[in-house]
């Protein structure tokens, strides 16, 4: 538990053993049990999670397939934390520029061109990170697709991608609540985008591939948050978002011809990672002392029955293209 739910002497409501997670009621009959892939417990760390479900994801990314990994859960659940970690325990965030850049320095046949662009959804504005003149992005293609003009990042190490994730949270939205000390107030996605080729072939193809890393602000009760004016409007915006994710998901299950992707600009961002072209991860982050936790096993049950259509990306590029493309 965390402090506050130390300091409020909240008793644990929820289960674990497994792959399985239930609620417990005072007479300690079990409640609902919900049985997934994976469960990790309070005793688990980022890396747990990373090698047992995440690098599998990555490793698809570096071979040109589009992938996407987001935290869900009610706030204050540790989302955030799953995503940047701390010193001892370092987030997914981390462990996949590691990766990424050891995959690279493995590769001594192939030439990468990597970028990267770090935006968030505040109050159904899409606002790039990199840049805080760069506000308001909702310019769309003739298919309604929200399209990013986002400041894309040349980077060559691991650092430079720490550095520009570093800078992006200098002006991310975050303000304390009852329930949390530094309550994300928007959705962000950090991306990072993979072009690759062989290093022997001077008109070969080139394999592109985006790899997101979203972290989503949690669901809130007024009632618990005690929120009011601008947090109170930050809070509306958040809950809404996070009820058209789970329409869409709910239509996507159920095989609906028509998706409400266009209800919220999450969803739309999203629309590749749900039902489309990319390899989806969900995380679910929980509290055990919160009976609100109920909602983030349903919700992840839910989309257990979403199915993707996924191929690997190439173009058709000469080498005076890909140096345009690298300069």
């Amino acid at each position: 538990m965390i402090h506050r739910e130390v300091a409020d002497g909240l008793e644990r409501l929820w289960n674990v053993r497994v792959n399985c997670i239930w609620e417990a009621d005072e007479s300690s009959r079990h409640g609902e049990v919900y049985i997934f892939d994976h469960v990790f417990n309070q005793e688990c760390t980022n890396s747990d999670v990373y090698g047992s479900v995440v690098k599998p994801l990555v490793d698809s990314f570096m071979e040109g397939f589009n992938a996407t990994i987001f935290a869900y859960g009610q706030t204050s659940s540790g989302k955030t934390h799953t995503i940047l970690g701390n010193k001892t325990d370092p987030g997914l965030f981390q462990l996949v520029s590691n990766q990424l850049f050891q995959h690279v320095a493995d590769q001594v046949d192939k030439r990468y061109l990597i970028r990267c662009s770090y935006i968030e959804i505040y109050n159904e504005k899409i606002n790039d990170l990199l840049d805080k003149s760069n506000q308001g992005l909702t310019r769309e293609d003739i298919k309604g697709n929200v399209l990013l003009d986002a400041r894309e990042a040349v980077v060559d190490n691991v650092d430079k991608v720490m550095e520009n994730m570093m800078q992006g949270n200098k002006i991310r939205r975050v303000a304390a609540t009852r329930m949390n000390e530094r309550s994300s107030r928007s959705h962000t996605i950090f991306r990072i985008i993979l072009e690759s080729k062989d290093a022997n072939q001077k008109d070969g193809p080139v394999h592109i591939s985006y790899l997101n890393l979203m972290d989503l602000a949690g669901s809130e009760r007024v009632s618990l948050t005690k929120a009011a004016g601008e947090r109170l409007k930050e809070g509306a915006n958040i809950n809404k978002s996070l009820s058209v994710l789970g329409n869409v998901i709910r239509q996507l299950s159920e095989g609906k011809e028509f998706i409400s992707y266009r209800d919220s600009k999450l969803t739309r961002l999203l629309s590749q990672a749900l039902g489309g072209n990319a390899k989806s991860l969900i995380i679910g982050n929980v509290t055990l002392a919160a009976e609100e936790t109920r909602s983030t096993p349903e919700f992840a049950q839910s989309t257990k029955t979403v199915k993707n259509k996924t191929k690997v990306n190439i173009l058709s590029a000469t080498e005076e293209h890909f140096k345009d493309i690298r300069t």
